[in-house]
């Protein structure tokens, strides 16, 4: 089957039913109040106050329900990797976090009984299999079976003196306490781990203070909202696909995969778009040689989008007539200052992507290419 025919297949193959299309369409938007907090003094007196303010401004750090403030949290939760006589940590502690003296912290925590220092059985299972399977080898006992499996026969077959000597450092281990306070602020860690963009540890932590009506995923996912809004509005659309591409990861971590679609589709949209840094016709015209052809195109969808969306794809089970029609449902919102590819040429490069049909990519490249000529 030739390009041209391919391109024609919506009016020759089974179209899905639009029910089934609108089925899948969901709303996505959290609404978010807006509030200007940079206001502009009116007189320069007003201004010089405000800055003596901000001057002496320190912002408070609210403590969990636990008593915690958010960074002794964070390393409750990090404690047990942490060994009990460890010396150097990693930089962010000071850096980011205000943690000079981490040891003296975790001491400080062990002794409010939230840390204790682990069993014998604990720091087993704290170390990997390998190291397990080298002390059983070196006691000539077997070194097969699971993790479970090879602690169990250590615990059974060598003394306690005999394994203290291959294990002799202890890690941490949370108490009763330790693991109420680090579940009742799992977003702690989470916001360290995976960072969104205006959001720390501190401030995520004041916004679930201040709405205990609101779960703290909502209210990630309406700051994230707010973001791309103010980066749409500035025509900054690389911080915009990011975001938005941020909210397709964070629907993905709860398996929303409805919601996770339309976040993906935008991202591609604007992947295929050729607006690359914003809307400066001076960049456009620095840029365009390198539209085209397809195999030196810095307008192509990245292998982790086209990977994405294939997973999406076969997750919601779409078949490839139901994907190019609910993609071009979606590309049919979207908006951009210019586009290189109609609404169905998009549809059709993300089937061709997962296809991996190079050949087939190329005369989409070259079709629009004439076209763009044409125009431009």
């Amino acid at each position: 089957m030739g390009l041209r025919d391919f391109l024609k297949r919506k009016g020759t193959a089974p179209e899905p039913e639009q029910a089934e299309i609108e089925a899948l369409v969901e709303e996505t938007d959290i609404p978010v109040e807006e509030i200007d907090i940079f206001a502009e003094p009116e007189t320069p007196s007003e201004l010089e106050a405000l800055l003596e303010e901000i001057a002496d401004y320190t912002p408070e750090i609210l403590p969990t329900a636990s008593g915690l403030l958010p960074q002794e949290v964070l390393l409750l939760d990090y404690a047990p990797s942490l060994y009990t006589d460890q010396e150097e940590f990693p930089a962010f502690w000071s850096q980011q976090y205000g943690i000079d003296d981490v040891p003296h912290l975790l001491s400080e925590l062990t002794d409010r009984e939230f840390l204790a220092q682990a069993s014998l059985e604990e720091t087993l299972y704290g170390a990997t299999v390998i190291r397990l399977r080298q002390v059983l080898k070196a006691n000539r006992l077997p070194v097969a079976g699971k993790k479970a499996e090879l602690i169990a026969r250590l615990l059974a077959g060598l003394s306690e003196d005999t394994l203290n000597e291959h294990f002799p450092r202890r890690t941490f281990t949370l108490t009763a306490d330790g693991y109420k306070a680090c579940d009742e602020a799992v977003y702690i860690p989470y916001i360290h781990r995976r960072p969104v963009e205006g959001l720390t540890i501190y401030s995520l932590h004041q916004l679930v203070a201040e709405h205990p009506e609101k779960s703290w995923r909502e209210l990630v996912l309406a700051h994230l909202e707010t973001c791309a809004n103010r980066h749409r509005m500035a025509d900054d659309f690389a911080a915009y696909r990011a975001t938005r591409y941020r909210m397709y990861q964070f629907f993905m971590e709860e398996n929303k995969l409805k919601k996770a679609f339309p976040q993906l589709s935008e991202v591609i949209y604007y992947d295929l778009s050729g607006v690359i840094s914003g809307v400066d016709p001076l960049y456009r015209y620095i840029s365009e040689k390198y539209f085209f052809p397809y195999d030196t195109s810095i307008v192509k969808l990245s292998a982790v989008h086209v990977q994405a969306m294939g997973r999406l794809k076969e997750q919601l089970h779409l078949s490839e007539e139901m994907l190019k029609a609910l993609l071009m449902q979606f590309f049919n919102h979207f908006s951009a200052p210019f586009h290189l590819f109609t609404v169905e040429e998009c549809a059709i490069i993300v089937l061709l992507e997962i296809r991996g049909d190079k050949d087939r990519l190329r005369q989409v490249y070259e079709m629009a290419e004439r076209r763009f000529g044409q125009r431009h």
